[in-house]
């Protein structure tokens, strides 16, 4: 039998009705798996591609907080078979079985509610089944946390409330000066007075949000301590750059993937004292994070001492697991052996331990991060330690952008990610192995056309270069093919809606100044 509310019940009899498919998934993660809720949220995110999920077991806020077993259950309203589920789930680490069962109307018993709770959903319920129907690979998000509260230094709102009235007086100035004969010497002064107001505005709110990073930080001292209990180590910890401070909500994102790699750290970075020892290396390890400023960006850097990775075994598990063949591997650098480390389910050990297997769950951290705005990279040295560099946008609501066109539409790539824009010759763009790339000062950059990859049709233009956006993404440079640049603009990013939000290469969407959308570009996901 299947349990179901009134509301939960209309839907699944609607559906039904409909033709679609009601899966009661059922999923139970490994035991020694480290990240449950972060597992949690790739099944999520995997399920909501395929249609609608109306009921989970638990409740999504304590799966999210991880107060669960190793198992838990989903109701997935869609127009996708029993396979394309199982074969979708198989890609995720870390999952010991997955069982998808199909919920029959007869097999439904209906939990008494107060009545009056559900008629108002009736309208809801329709648009859901509908949009189950006509967009089956979209739903909207039911894992994400409400109820957020920021404690703000009573100083930031003062200046808060004074560049309000600002504002409310440069209003009555633009309605005063309507008339004046000297109305366009005015309306520029005006402007000016304008423009720096909403730019002192723009830091207040920024600062307003921010919070220090050791609120984050102050709880690793104790990690590394329970770790070097259980493993038997010797481990210290230095943090460094505790006041460094971050948009609140990637404050509260960023805990869990650190965690992770201090406990990596820890378990096969740190060598055991008497190993260290005999490599000249004091017996206690040293463990290091450190935060710093570096232009519109946050970067954490989280460093051992320890034995480094072993680059031959990363490349020998690449090849067993068919990521490349052994003729390909031998011209790899080192950033592409390394860059292995955070594909799904990735593992140098032959066994996992109880703290971590250094692999295993790095392609949960790179999602995180990613989703963020962000950006991660290994920096390694054999018996000398390894460093993950992580670089975090300073805030998610207002950025600093390139705006180009292509074809016929605008699109806003942030300055963050771009390295340099060049002109090349269009004689300079070779082919190799089918794909394009130019020499930039003797480098060889590839070059992605965004016409062909964003199905946009082509200028008519007989140019003989190619402007290129060249953008980076730790040790890999790209060249981004424009048709035009527009210039710098400082943008606010809106989300695109539970309906878009999962477009490939598309992060959000901004309204620009003569009330055109330009959407942004995704770096992450292009390069």
């Amino acid at each position: 039998m299947f349990s179901f509310n009134e509301y939960e019940n209309r839907l699944v009899v609607q559906a039904l009705e409909k033709g679609l498919y009601v899966w009661k998934v059922v999923v139970r993660l490994v035991d020694e798996c480290l990240l449950k809720s972060a597992r949690a949220f790739l099944v999520f995110k995997t399920l909501e591609t395929f249609g609608e999920i109306i009921k989970t077991e638990p409740i999504v806020q304590d799966i999210e907080d991880e107060k669960f077993d190793n198992e838990f259950t989903l109701y997935l309203v869609t127009s996708q078979s029993k396979d394309e589920i199982y074969k979708s789930l198989r890609t995720i680490s870390e999952l010991e079985s997955v069982s998808v069962q199909s919920v029959e109307q007869d097999s439904i018993l209906i939990q008494q509610t107060n009545q009056n709770n559900y008629q108002i959903d009736d309208d809801k319920s329709q648009k859901l089944i509908s949009a189950t129907t006509d967009i089956p690979t979209r739903t909207v998000n039911t894992f994400k946390k409400t109820g957020k509260t920021l404690r703000v230094d009573i100083e930031r709102l003062d200046i808060l409330m004074n560049l309000v009235s600002e504002l409310i007086i440069i209003k009555t100035r633009l309605d005063d000066i309507n008339g004046d004969k000297d109305y366009q010497t005015k309306q520029r002064e005006t402007i000016e007075y304008l423009e720096r107001i909403t730019s002192n505005l723009h830091d207040a709110v920024m600062k307003a949000r921010m919070v220090p990073i050791e609120n984050v930080f102050n709880r690793f001292p104790r990690v590394v301590h329970d770790l070097s209990r259980e493993l038997s180590k010797e481990i210290d910890i230095l943090i460094e750059g505790a006041e460094t401070e971050l948009d609140r909500t990637i404050i509260d994102e960023i805990g869990d993937p650190l965690i992770h790699l201090i406990r990596n750290a820890a378990d096969h970075g740190i060598e055991s004292p008497q190993e260290r020892v005999s490599k000249g290396k004091p017996e206690h390890g040293t463990i290091k994070l450190k935060a710093y400023h570096d232009g519109n960006n946050v970067v954490i850097e989280v460093s051992d001492d320890g034995r480094g990775i072993d680059l031959n075994s990363v490349l020998k598990k690449a090849i067993e697991k068919g990521l490349i063949d052994k003729e390909q591997s031998k011209n790899l650098k080192e950033y592409e052996i390394t860059s292995f480390l955070f594909e799904p389910g990735f593992s140098t050990k032959s066994s996992v331990t109880d703290v971590s297997g250094r692999g295993v769950g790095l392609d949960v951290v790179k999602t995180k991060i990613e989703s963020l705005g962000g950006s991660i990279e290994i920096n390694n040295k054999k018996d000398m330690g390894t460093t993950f560099l992580i670089r975090l946008p300073l805030t998610l609501a207002i950025i600093q952008a390139l705006m180009v066109m292509v074809g016929e539409e605008k699109y806003a790539i942030p300055l963050s990610s771009i390295k340099e824009t060049v002109i090349v010759p269009k004689k300079e763009i070779k082919k190799v192995q089918k794909s394009e790339v130019t020499i930039l000062r003797g480098d060889v950059i590839p070059v992605i056309r965004l016409n062909e990859i964003l199905d946009i049709e082509k200028k008519d233009e007989d140019d003989d270069e190619l402007t290129l956006v060249v953008v980076k993404k730790g040790e890999k440079d790209v060249g981004l093919a424009v048709d035009e640049l527009i210039g710098q603009q400082e943008i606010v990013i809106k989300t695109l809606g539970s309906f878009l939000k999962d477009i490939k290469f598309i992060a959000g969407a901004t309204i620009l100044g003569d009330g055109e959308v330009a959407l942004i570009l995704d770096i992450n996901k292009l390069v």
